[in-house]
């Protein structure tokens, strides 16, 4: 005899058990009911054979049944508590008008408080001492208004009266429970736990013509079924997701086996394919060093001319293969691939900014360019100057020394991911993935946001109250051009481990602690435009390790109707040997942001805050201006922002004063080739904003700032000057984001950006000193750019 699901031995037993019983149950409660013996067959095997008796993995109670709530008493030593004959949760107290209709009250004058007094012998007291002080005055009040004098009747007054429940109403589902399912009941059947995985078989196709109903036939599993046709309008073919009841191989929207909607091996496993293509055009001005070798004869400024073009197209694809149904529950497994391949191409009009060499990208040897020969001496200046020792006179922009194409391929993210196991009944789990990986430290991505090779064990906890990061990453080096990781080692490594509340004192409100740290222990290091990453020239050039801890509070979230989204950063720790400095520093720093928004109807308003501590002695062996690991910040504008968006060198060094995608100052190489330095000016920054739905396809960021140094000593010790004041200037962006059909498989950004420079951002990049006559031309000297701008286009497809 067969025995459906699991194993058949324990099906046999559980089978025999139940047949045991059920022949022993008249001996052993003989009091069994009239009604089952009046209909018991005349054959009792028959009887306990019955399938509507015992199922498998079913067991009947043979216990005494519980007693009735109204009899149920769970102190013995106690009579039972009755229940109360008025439940005063069910009344409810209200106001009722109630008219006066008994006589009124006599008015003062008439009133006599009491009535037997008058039949009384009134005790007359005097005074010990009398003074008579004449005749007494009289005061009389205001006359009573017509309508006010008593007495008056009838009244109108409020009175508190309770007011019964209404009489109960027969509702369907509340009629009295019949007798067989009313209270005590004998012998539950109870459901016991299957401890099995049931999987759908592979049924043969021979079985159609047995066990099955009329009008159907089987399929392989549930995947093959497919959503029943339907409409989403009655007319017309607009936006109609589940108008084909059968899956697609490689449709965006419909069910498709290449976006993990469906099995590809057996019934668990799924494969997700992304296709994805972003294009970034961008055009701006920026603070631009002439160098030592200029692109116009004649030239001397400091900076010279600041207009640069760039264009950056990505190509990804990404291919995950997982097992699991991760609709309701975390994947057993999961493996990812995505390779991208990057071409780039930039456009300046100043030597030395696309390459070391001012020869431009095509130098391949340490040979003078041809022509310079005859310069021995400065005499020679003019013969060079008009073409007469074979360079030309004409100006360098828009030829190989000012502009570099470039293309580069990596395998940016490859990772494995396991489940380690399940905590609770819903799914809290616990997982492990190693491999290049993103990750985000916190919520705006002011400390460490990047792609890189680690290993990361994650998780929730309490119905997913609780959430957990803990991750260690060895950094692989950059390519300069595209920002895309190399198979090259970095010897620097990450330490970030968080924990997040959901609903943390407030409904709706997330908290993050974090402990983080930044271990870099790079050697000497060039970029591929042939520049010095390591270590940063500036100050003392020598060879050191930075070791930087981080303890950070974030929150995200909501209070009521105010947004609340807010970071404060402690960084501590020692840098082996400081540049600016001179010698090894401790480190002790600070960062702090905050921003407030409130939504009304479909603006969001927005004020922000940001403050870097900066270092007051840059010669010290403190260390007190913050700076982070890898940050990409989405704050105060984002991308359309031009502070956050470009990088600025200082002041025609061969460091930054900020770098590309990041808030704070940091005057270090590279935010990705350099080390962090903690010897930096700080930042103060206010601004307020708006987020726009315009309709629900277009979105609209407006923005304005302003930014101060918090410190100014390191740009003063770096430059040698004592004039750099505290103010940056003004901030001011504008930014659209359109997706044409609703979803982000198409997705167009575009934004202008534009600083307008303070005194301090003067101070630094003042394009040249006193005119020399015959060789600067007077009245250019101390000028800077007055506007700078950032314009951005940004094209994203996905599939």
């Amino acid at each position: 005899m067969a025995f459906p699901g699991g194993n058949a031995a324990i099906s046999q037993r559980r089978w025999q058990r139940a047949l045991v019983l059920s022949m022993a149950l008249p001996a052993i409660y003989p009091a069994v009911s009239s009604r089952a013996q009046e209909t018991a067959p005349a054959n009792p095997w028959a009887a306990q054979l019955s399938t509507d008796f015992l199922k498998p993995f079913q067991s009947i109670s043979y216990a005494p049944p519980p007693l009735p709530p109204a009899e149920f008493n769970p102190d013995p030593g106690v009579p039972p508590v009755l229940a109360r004959p008025l439940d005063p949760a069910r009344w409810s107290i209200r106001f009722k008008r109630a008219i006066t209709s008994v006589t009124p009250p006599t008015p003062p004058p008439q009133f006599n408080p009491d009535p037997g007094a008058a039949l009384k012998q009134p005790v007359i007291e005097r005074p010990f001492f009398e003074k008579n002080y004449g005749v007494t005055l009289k005061f009389e009040g205001d006359p009573i208004a017509p309508g006010f004098e008593l007495p008056r009747s009838p009244l109108e007054r409020p009175e508190l009266r309770a007011v019964p429940p209404p009489e109960a109403i027969a509702r369907h589902g509340q009629e009295p429970l019949p007798e067989d399912q009313a209270l005590p009941r004998h012998f539950v059947r109870t459901n016991e736990r299957i401890e099995h995985e049931w999987h759908n078989p592979q049924y043969p196709l021979s079985w159609q013509q047995y066990d099955f109903p009329d009008h159907t036939r089987p399929v392989p599993d549930r995947w093959d079924i497919g959503f029943a046709p339907w409409r989403r309008y009655t007319a017309g073919n607009i936006e109609q997701p589940y108008s084909s009841p059968t899956p697609r191989l490689w449709h965006p929207y419909e069910q498709s086996k290449l976006k993990g909607d469906l099995p590809v091996i057996g019934q668990d496993i799924f494969l997700n394919l992304t296709a994805s293509s972003v294009t970034e055009l961008e055009a701006r001005r920026l603070p631009t060093p002439s160098a030592i070798s200029a692109a116009r004869p004649g030239s001397a400024e400091f900076f010279g001319r600041s207009e640069q073009f760039g264009l950056q197209q990505y190509f990804g694809f990404a291919a995950e293969l997982f097992a699991g149904e991760a609709a309701f529950k975390p994947f057993h497994w999961a493996l990812k691939l995505q390779p991208v391949f990057n071409l780039n191409y930039t456009e300046v009009r100043e030597n030395n900014a696309v390459k070391a060499d001012p020869r431009g990208t095509g130098a391949q040897d340490n040979t003078p360019p041809p022509g310079n020969g005859g310069v021995t001496n400065p005499g020679d200046i003019d013969s060079l100057l008009t073409g007469q020792l074979g360079v030309p006179p004409e100006d360098l922009a828009g030829s190989r020394y000012t502009t570099r194409s470039e293309s580069f391929f990596a395998l940016q993210e490859y990772f494995a991911e396991f489940h380690l196991g399940d905590l609770s009944a819903n799914y809290d789990f616990w997982a492990a993935r190693i491999g290049s990986q993103a990750f985000n430290a916190d919520f705006r991505g002011f400390l460490f946001n990047d792609i890189n090779t680690g290993a990361r064990v994650f998780g929730n906890w309490d119905n997913n109250h609780w959430q957990y990061n803990a991750a260690w990453f060895d950094l692989r080096e950059k390519d300069t051009t595209s920002d895309l990781n190399t198979f090259d080692a970095r010897d620097q490594r990450v330490l970030i481990a968080n924990l997040y509340r959901q609903d943390f004192l407030w409904k709706g409100y997330t908290a993050q602690w974090l402990f983080g740290g930044n271990f870099d222990q790079g050697d000497r290091h060039y970029d591929e435009n042939g520049n010095v990453a390591r270590p940063a020239p500036l100050g003392t050039v020598r060879d050191h390790n930075v070791e930087a801890y981080y303890l950070g509070w974030s929150g995200d979230g909501h209070i009521g109707r105010l947004n609340l989204s807010h970071s404060f950063y402690q960084a501590l720790g020692r840098d082996g040997f400081n540049g600016l400095a001179g010698q090894e520093a401790d480190i002790n720093a600070q960062f702090a942001a905050l921003e407030l928004s409130y939504d009304r109807d479909w603006i969001r308003y927005k004020v922000s805050a940001v403050y870097a501590s900066g270092d007051s002695r840059a010669d010290d062996s403190e260390a007190n201006g913050f700076d982070v690991i890898i940050d990409n910040p989405n704050f105060t504008g984002g991308p359309f922002s031009y502070w956050v968006r470009q990088g600025f060198n200082l002041a025609g060094s061969a460091v930054q004063l900020k770098q590309r995608n990041s808030l704070v100052p940091s005057m270090r190489t590279s935010k990705f080739e350099g080390q962090a330095n903690f010897v930096n000016p700080g930042l103060f920054l206010a601004g307020v904003g708006a987020e726009i739905e315009v309709t629900p396809r277009v979105r609209s960021f407006i923005n304005a700032n302003y930014l101060q140094f918090a410190e100014t000593d390191p740009i003063q010790t770096a430059l040698l000057t004592d004039r750099v004041r505290h103010d940056i200037g003004f901030d001011l962006s504008i930014g659209f984001q359109w997706r044409p059909l609703l979803t982000d498989n198409l997705v167009i950004s575009a934004g202008f950006g534009t600083l307008i420079p303070g005194g301090g951002f003067k101070d630094i990049y003042r394009k040249s000193t006193t005119a020399v006559p015959g060789f600067i031309e007077a009245g250019g000297e101390g000028n800077t750019d007055d506007f700078l701008f950032s314009g951005l286009l940004a094209i994203t497809l996905t599939y």
